[in-house]
């Protein structure tokens, strides 16, 4: 909030100096190069209802999307749009900052996604710029100009001011040099002056903090059946629902969470999956679990996340573990260790868990080569032992 304060004081400064207004650059061409490159991100509730939407862009790598914290950063559900109408799920937050207004996810994207490159240098007044986003809903908008001002603010950092429209929706859109390439993000604008606009810069992106956050997936989302009918298989079998049954308890508690056939009600929800862990169900020792890491109900509870989570990795349940190194990482509810958050990563990655494998990925260039044969032998030991 005090660098908004601080770079709408950049912008009355400038409307004083007489800003001049952006000019036309660049050409079809480049924007052809661009527009794939970019997606809309659509956020949804927990109950698979859309709430929000804003821009993205694919940098620096397939499948990795920077966009602004205020787009997606408190998200449960989302999905990034392609240029090309097609939607995947945003399975994860990987990194963040939260000052900077800056969010990396991951995409569920096919390969040979486009992506898009940081630029040589650094924008400085003059350069011509442009937006491509989506404004108001309305994709593939298209808003030249030229950077007005590069603002060293004390204690705020660099502001890049520029002409590029940058309507409601445009958050997150990168904000591209006459080479193509990425130099800020667009964050925000002036009210009632489209040609004040601001950008977060390129050097900002480097300080963005590891934060690993799972997001639910629109796509494994059932319809809702009708209350009072019971869920069939493929042949038409009634599944039983026993609530006495730890899998019946589970199975309630996924319905009441997610609104399946039955009203929402995530407190109903707990206690079933309390009900069944206490009976030693790993499966709902991990719902349980990630119900307090990711705050349901009764707010975050990261002591409870680490002791259902704990006990369901335990069992080898793949999703806990994968969570349960994710705690270890950052020193939620146990002590930050890198070396026993790779153990489990691994552990769930050899399970078939996707995110666990691309984190794995991560963890392999973060951490020293000492480290990762310690947290090998670990993994292999703890097999071992099963």
């Amino acid at each position: 909030m005090r660098k908004r304060a601080a770079c709408a004081a950049v912008f009355i400064m400038l409307m004083l100096q007489g800003a001049v207004p952006g000019v036309r650059v660049g050409a079809a061409d480049l924007i052809q190069k661009i527009q794939p490159a970019t997606v809309v991100i659509v956020v949804y509730d927990e109950s698979g209802q859309a709430v929000g939407q804003g821009s993205g862009f694919f940098f620096k790598t397939q499948g990795r999307v920077i966009t602004n914290f205020h787009v997606l950063g408190n998200a449960a559900i989302a999905r990034a749009r392609v240029h090309d109408g097609r939607e995947f799920d945003i399975v994860s937050i990987v990194a963040e900052d939260r000052a900077d207004d800056l969010v990396e996810a991951v995409v569920d994207s096919p390969s040979g996604t486009r992506y898009l490159s940081p630029a040589g240098e650094p924008a400085k007044p003059g350069d011509p710029v442009m937006v491509i986003g989506s404004p108001m809903g309305v994709e593939k908008v298209v808003s030249r100009g030229k950077v007005l001002a590069v603002e060293e603010i004390p204690k705020f950092g660099k502001c890049i001011v520029h002409s590029a429209h940058s309507f409601p929706g445009s958050s997150g859109s990168p904000l591209i040099n006459s080479r193509g390439e990425v130099v800020g993000i667009a964050t925000a604008a002036m009210p009632g002056k489209p040609d004040l606009n601001l950008a977060v810069p390129l050097e900002r992106f480097s300080g963005l903090n590891y934060k690993f956050r799972q997001l639910a997936r629109l796509s494994s989302r059932a319809p809702a059946r009708p209350a009072g009918r019971p869920e069939r298989t493929s042949a038409g079998e009634v599944l039983p629902e026993d609530p006495r049954d730890p899998a019946g308890q589970v199975k309630l508690g996924i319905k009441y969470e997610l609104g399946r056939g039955v009203p929402r009600n995530c407190f109903e929800a707990l206690s079933l999956y309390r009900r069944a862990a206490d009976q030693g169900y790993a499966e709902a020792e991990y719902h349980l679990g990630r119900m307090y890491h990711d705050g349901r109900c009764t707010g975050k509870n990261p002591g409870e996340a680490a002791r259902w989570l704990g006990k369901a990795a335990e069992s080898g349940v793949a999703a806990a573990q994968s969570l349960y190194g994710n705690l270890y990482f950052n020193g939620d509810g146990v002590p930050m260790d890198r070396v026993t958050a790779c153990m489990w990563t691994i552990l769930a990655s050899s399970r078939g868990d996707r995110e666990a494998a691309k984190v794995l990925r991560f963890l392999s260039a973060e951490l020293t080569e000492a480290e990762l044969d310690k947290a090998r032998e670990r993994a292999e030991n703890w097999e071992q032992k099963k």
